[in-house]
C-alpha cells in the first residue's frame, strides 16, 4: 500500500507553489499557531505560577523606556493592548519569564498592532518615472578650434560657461501609512516568539508571516513565471498561424515595446503588485541578504509595495546596515538601507539571554543529535533509521524543486523518513529551495558524520546553516552524528574572528542554537504531535513495540504534558489506529468505551504510562478492542 504512493505531487516549500515530484506523498508540519504552543517553540523553562498580578510592573517598565529613547514615547509600551496581554498571561502560568528587554518590543508590537487594525492600504498607483523632466541647461557653442581645438582647449572661449546640469535625483519615497517595525538582536532573544504572539492577535485579514528565504523564492518564482509567459507570447507573435492573428499580435508588441509592462524593472514590480493584493502586512522571519540575485531587485521590490501601502515587521540577527555585507555588487544594495529605515522603525532588542539553550533531553539513548562521531554511533543511527524503515527501504528515490532532481539514498516506505550523508546535502551545489523541499517532503531526515567545520569549507559551512534554517521552519526533525557538538561544530579562531567579515562567522550562533533546541524535549513533541497519524503510526512495528516507540507515543497522545492521557486524547491514538489499519477514524462510542474500560484499570477515568503500556503491549487486546 505504501508503494502505491510513490511518485505523488507533493505540496510546493515556499508560498509560490512550485511543484515537486517526490518519492511518496510528503508530511509538512504545520506551523505553530497557538498561544500554547509557542514556549514549546521557544524551549523556555516553567518556572512556578507567579504571584503577581500580570501587567503589575507595566509602569515601571513604560517609565524605562521613555529614558531608553525620546523616540520611545511614540511607541510606549505601557499601552495594554493584545499583544501585551497574551505575553502577560503566558508569564502568570509560569510559561515565560520576565524579561524587561522584550516587554519593551512587546510595548512596540502593541503599538504597530494598534496602527493597522484600523488601516486600509490605498494601492495607489506605482510610480515607474518622475512625475516632470528635470530641466537641464544646455551649454554654448564653442567659437570655434574644430576637432583639434576642442580636444586640446582651442578656439574662442564662451564668455560664460554654463555646464550641463545633471538630472534631478528621485524624490525620497515618505510613508503615507503605519511605519513597520524591524527587530534585531542575538539569538534566541525571542524574536520569533514575539512576532508570532503579534501575528495571531492583529485583527487584519490579509497578513502573512513567513521566512524570508521563502517568500524571496515564491518571487523569483512568479518573476521566472511572467517571463516565460512574455517570451511565450513573442514566439508566437513570430509565428506564422493566421495572417491577421499574427499581425494583431506583432502591432500589439511594437506598441507595448518601451512601456513599464516590457522591462525586467517592471516584471518586479508586477510580481510586487500581485503579492501586495493577497497580503499587505507582512512578518518576516529571519530577514537576511544572501544573495545577488536578491539583491538586486530588493529596492525596486519594496519601493512599490511600501508605496502600494505595505507594512513590514521584521525579525533579523542584525541591524539593516549589516544586511548583505560583503556581498557581491553590494553599490548596487545600498539603496535598499535608507528605504528600510524611512518605513521600519529599527529596534535592537538587546537581551542577554537565549531562551532556546535551556532545556534538552537528557535521554543519552535517544538522542538526535550523536557525537562525538564513530563505528559505533554510524551503526546506532542506522539502527534507529532501519528500525522505522520495519525492513521496507526505498533507495534511489527523488525530490525535485524548480526542476532539478534531489537524490535520496534512502528512504522508508512506511513514513517519511530520509536517509542522507553530510556530503549529499553540502558538498553539492544546493540552495533554500531545495532544502525546503526536502523537509517538506519528509517529517524526519536522517544526515550522517557532519565533519567539524572550518572557513576551508566555507561553501558547505554556508549551504549547512541554510539547510538547518529550512529544516528548523518547518519543523522536521533532524537525528544526525557528528564529530562535534553544536557549539564547537564550526571551529574559527579568536583571529579570524577578528579579522574576518565572511558572514558564515555571523550566522553560526543562530544555528547552532538552533540545533541544540532542535534536540529540546519540547521541540521534538511539536513534531511528534504535528504528524497525520498515518505517518506517525507508521514508523513503528505496532505488533511488537520497543520501549522507545512507546515514549514516542506517549509523547504525542500525552499532548498537554499532564502525565495522564485524558479521555480526548485517548480518544485522539484510538482514531490514530483505526486509521493506519482501517483507512478511517470514525470510532464508534460503544467501542471507544469499550477500550476505555479495558485499558483505564483502576477506573479514575484518565489513563497513566503503565495503563498505557501494558495495553499497547498486547497487540491482541488492542485489535480486538479497536476492531482491526
Amino acid at each position: 500500500r505504501a508503494k502505491d504512493g510513490l511518485l505523488r505531487r507533493a505540496r510546493g516549500a515556499g508560498s509560490g507553489g512550485s511543484s515537486r515530484r517526490l518519492i511518496r506523498v510528503p508530511h509538512v508540519p504545520q506551523p505553530m499557531s497557538s498561544v500554547a504552543s509557542w514556549h514549546a517553540l521557544h524551549n523556555v523553562p516553567s518556572p512556578p505560577l507567579l504571584g503577581v498580578a500580570p501587567l503589575r510592573d507595566q509602569r515601571v517598565h513604560g517609565c524605562l523606556q521613555a529614558c531608553h529613547s525620546c523616540t520611545s514615547r511614540r511607541f510606549s509600551s505601557t499601552v495594554s493592548g493584545p499583544v501585551r496581554q497574551r505575553y502577560s498571561d503566558l508569564i502568570a502560568c509560569g510559561e515565560v519569564t520576565r524579561d524587561a528587554r522584550q516587554e519593551h518590543v512587546i510595548g512596540l508590537l502593541d503599538n504597530l498592532a494598534s496602527r493597522v487594525s484600523t488601516y486600509t492600504p490605498t494601492l495607489a498607483q506605482s510610480r515607474s518615472a518622475p512625475q516632470s523632466a528635470p530641466k537641464t541647461t544646455q551649454a554654448p557653442k564653442s567659437g570655434g578650434g574644430g576637432w583639434l581645438g576642442g580636444l586640446f582647449g582651442g578656439g574662442a572661449k564662451p564668455s560664460a560657461p554654463a555646464p550641463v546640469a545633471k538630472p534631478a535625483e528621485p524624490a525620497r519615497m515618505v510613508p503615507t501609512g503605519p511605519k513597520g517595525l524591524y527587530v534585531f538582536g542575538g539569538c534566541g532573544t525571542g524574536k520569533t516568539f514575539m512576532m508570532d504572539l503579534f501575528y495571531e492577535s492583529v485583527p487584519v485579514a490579509k497578513k502573512k508571516r513567513i521566512h524570508f528565504h521563502e517568500w524571496m523564492i515564491d518571487v523569483h518564482e512568479r518573476l521566472h513565471r511572467l517571463q516565460k509567459r512574455n517570451a511565450m507570447v513573442q514566439e508566437k507573435a513570430n509565428t506564422v498561424w493566421t495572417a491577421e492573428a499574427a499581425r494583431a499580435q506583432r502591432l500589439q508588441l511594437q506598441k507595448g515595446k518601451g512601456k513599464e509592462e516590457s522591462s525586467a524593472d517592471d516584471l518586479v514590480a508586477q510580481v510586487a503588485r500581485e503579492m501586495l493584493g493577497e497580503a499587505w502586512l507582512l512578518c518576516f522571519d529571519e530577514f537576511q541578504v544572501t544573495h545577488i540575485s536578491d539583491a538586486i531587485i530588493m529596492k525596486r521590490l519594496f519601493s512599490v509595495m511600501f508605496e502600494q501601502g505595505a507594512v513590514v515587521l521584521a525579525t533579523s540577527n542584525r541591524p539593516p546596515e549589516d544586511l548583505y555585507l560583503n556581498g557581491l555588487n553590494r553599490p548596487l544594495f545600498l539603496p535598499f538601507i535608507p528605504m528600510l529605515r524611512d518605513f521600519c522603525e529599527v529596534h535592537d532588542i538587546n537581551s542577554e539571554v537565549d531562551y532556546r539553550l535551556t532545556t534538552t533531553s537528557e535521554e543519552e539513548d535517544r538522542r538526535v543529535y550523536i557525537h562525538p562521531n564513530g563505528k559505533q554511533e554510524r551503526k546506532l543511527l542506522e539502527r534507529k533509521f532501519h528500525r522505522i524503515g520495519q525492513g521496507e527501504i526505498i533507495s534511489g528515490g527523488r525530490v525535485e524543486a524548480q526542476g532539478r532532481r534531489i537524490v535520496v539514498p534512502k528512504s522508508c516506505a512506511t513514513s517519511n523518513v530520509a536517509f542522507f550523508g553530510f556530503k549529499d546535502l553540502c558538498d553539492r551545489p544546493l540552495g533554500a529551495a531545495d532544502y525546503l523541499a526536502i523537509a517538506s517532503a519528509f517529517h524526519t531526515v536522517f544526515i550522517a558524520d557532519i565533519p567539524k567545520l572550518t572557513l576551508q569549507e566555507r561553501d558547505q559551512v554556508r549551504r549547512f546553516i541554510t539547510l538547518i534554517d529550512a529544516f528548523y521552519e518547518r519543523h522536521t526533525k533532524l537525528v544526525c552524528t557528528a564529530d562535534r557538538d553544536p557549539i564547537t561544530l564550526f571551529e574559527v579562531s579568536e583571529d579570524e574572528k577578528r579579522n574576518s567579515n565572511f558572514d558564515e562567522i555571523f550566522a553560526w550562533d543562530r544555528t547552532a542554537s538552533r540545533l541544540i533546541e532542535m534536540q529540546s524535549v519540547k521541540y521534538l513533541s511539536e513534531v511528534t504531535r504535528s504528524m497525520d497519524g498515518e505517518q506517525f503510526l507508521g514508523q513503528f512495528k505496532l505488533s511488537s513495540l520497543f520501549e522507545d516507540d512507546l515514549l514516542e507515543m506517549w509523547r504525542r497522545y500525552d499532548r498537554d504534558d499532564s502525565g495522564h492521557i485524558d479521555q480526548a486524547e485517548l480518544r485522539i491514538m484510538l482514531e490514530d489506529i483505526l486509521e493506519m489499519h482501517k483507512g478511517h477514524r470514525n470510532i464508534s462510542d460503544e467501542v471507544f468505551a469499550n477500550c476505555l474500560q479495558t485499558i483505564d484499570e483502576n477506573g479514575d477515568g484518565s489513563i497513566d504510562y503503565n495503563e498505557f503500556e501494558k495495553y499497547l503491549r498486547d497487540f491482541s487486546t488492542v485489535s480486538s478492542t479497536v476492531r482491526i
